[in-house]
């Protein structure tokens, strides 16, 4: 009798781990954004040049996937980033000035970390080709995104520039 289970088992198995690794790719994309924002954090309060950059810069930025399982919150006020996690049926108490809606976690990490590194001008971060591929949706006003990725942009070439 046990032939009988064996596939409706091996297909059990098979969605459970689906599932699992799907969660584990998701949890792993936040916590990527999330050190990321504290990293960025951590950089306006030791860099003078990189503070300059957001001094007088006062906006929402919210991060989230289209299911909203990953909803992150960048809040840039009086020269100073914080970071919020939202849960995923939580609403907002203020609109944000800016809002990335990812496809999925793969999408997010995509976006964050171009394939090719900094140096690969074939695959560097190009938010044109993520657009055309629908894996992000942006809403709002698209400088706050664009001073973000030139923050982001910049933390990593300091990182490189340090490593090497």
């Amino acid at each position: 009798m046990d032939w009988l289970l064996y596939p409706w088992r091996k297909t059990r198995h098979y969605f459970i781990k689906r599932s699992l690794l799907k969660s584990l790719r998701d949890e792993a994309a936040e916590e990527f954004l999330k050190i990321l924002l504290n990293f960025m954090t951590f950089s306006f309060l030791i860099d003078r040049r990189l503070r300059k950059n957001i001094e007088g810069f006062n906006g929402l930025i919210q991060f989230k996937s289209k299911d909203n399982e990953i909803r992150v919150l960048a809040e840039f006020k009086n020269n100073k980033l914080k970071q919020k996690e939202l849960e995923p049926n939580e609403s907002l108490k203020v609109t944000p000035n800016a809002t990335v809606i990812f496809k999925n976690a793969e999408a997010l990490m995509n976006f964050l970390l171009p394939r090719g590194g900094q140096e690969g001008k074939k695959n560097r971060r190009d938010i044109l080709r993520s657009l055309l591929r629908n894996e992000v949706i942006l809403d709002g006003n698209f400088n706050y995104i664009y001073r973000f990725g030139y923050l982001a942009n910049h933390l990593q070439l300091q990182l490189a520039k340090a490593f090497d």
